[in-house]
């Protein structure tokens, strides 16, 4: 059994669900939770029956969640490891081949009275189909494949107590974006004006994706950054000829939260003990936007060490 200590020293050791919760345990843990764990959707039991139109089939999921700009929903099964791959690739292949109606929509809305916009609600579940995740308390690699080829998200969720019985909750595997405000990043000091961010959803999670340009200001001074992606790995190089690097660290935490200021929206990033602004991201630019030699020299460079 895995085991967690927190910040005070304090031991947490994974429940068994085997011999301490069923699967409605679980799950009413995971719905009293999951708004909690993301925050960007809205959820309700979906007990319904879904009616699979390729094989006939009627399964009902366990829950759903709405995103709250009407962007997309989830169907979501919760499922214990125990249970067997083809029982449960059954119904995942349901909630992919039904075809949602205004009557799912009313149902949802029904489940959470006065949560939901019902004319947004019935225009998104009757004209896009639902995301799938399936909740599971243990990681199951032989289910991996038939969920992917269903485009079937498997999230690992585990509940743990300490001595008091006090719960912590760990969630790994595939899920929607989780908004955090803090990421780890590395000062890649063999590469010019370079920094390596360790968490590689962060940046775009908040809109900053690959080639993007954006200032961040320092005591008075703006530095222009650009993402730069190398496969999986992420890296923001500065455009500045001395960027704020401090050679004698190697280690960096990245935090970003947004506040209003004197009535315009601005953002922190904190860089070690550095205090950053992140500015309006400005529009990516032409190389002609580029005089500054530094600049282009260092990201040529840069590309040529991979």
């Amino acid at each position: 059994m895995s085991k967690i200590i927190d910040h005070k020293s304090v031991w947490y050791q994974e429940v068994a669900s085997r011999d301490y919760y069923n699967e409605n345990d679980l799950e009413r843990t995971i719905m009293l939770n999951l708004e909690l764990i993301f925050p960007e959707f809205k959820v309700f039991p979906f007990k319904q029956d879904l009616l699979n139109n390729t094989t006939g089939k009627i399964n009902a999921a366990d829950l759903g969640m709405v995103k709250s700009d009407y962007s997309e929903w989830y169907v979501i099964e919760v499922e214990l490891g125990k249970h067997t791959k083809n029982e449960v690739i059954s119904q995942i292949e349901t909630f992919r081949n039904f075809t949602p109606t205004r009557a799912h929509s009313d149902y949802i809305n029904l489940k959470r009275p006065g949560v939901f916009n019902l004319q947004k609600l019935n225009t998104l579940v009757t004209n896009k189909s639902p995301e799938l995740m399936l909740i599971v308390n243990e990681y199951k690699d032989e289910w991996k494949k038939d969920l992917k080829r269903l485009s079937c998200k498997m999230c690992v969720f585990q509940i743990y107590t300490d001595f008091k019985g006090r719960r912590m909750y760990r969630l790994n595997g595939e899920h929607p974006f989780i908004f955090t405000d803090f990421c780890n990043c590395k000062y890649e000091k063999l590469l010019p004006n370079t920094v390596k961010i360790l968490r590689s959803d962060f940046l775009e999670g908040y809109g900053i994706t690959n080639g993007g340009v954006f200032n961040i200001e320092f005591e008075g001074i703006n530095y222009l950054w650009e993402r730069y992606d190398d496969g999986n790995e992420v890296f923001l190089i500065c455009n500045n000829s001395i960027p704020p690097l401090d050679p004698l660290s190697s280690r960096y935490r990245l935090n970003y939260n947004s506040s209003l200021l004197k009535g315009s929206k601005k953002t922190y990033i904190i860089l070690n003990i550095i205090n950053w602004i992140i500015k309006n991201k400005t529009p990516k630019k032409t190389n002609s936007d580029y005089s500054n030699n530094h600049y282009n020299n260092s990201s040529r460079r840069f590309k040529r060490i991979f």
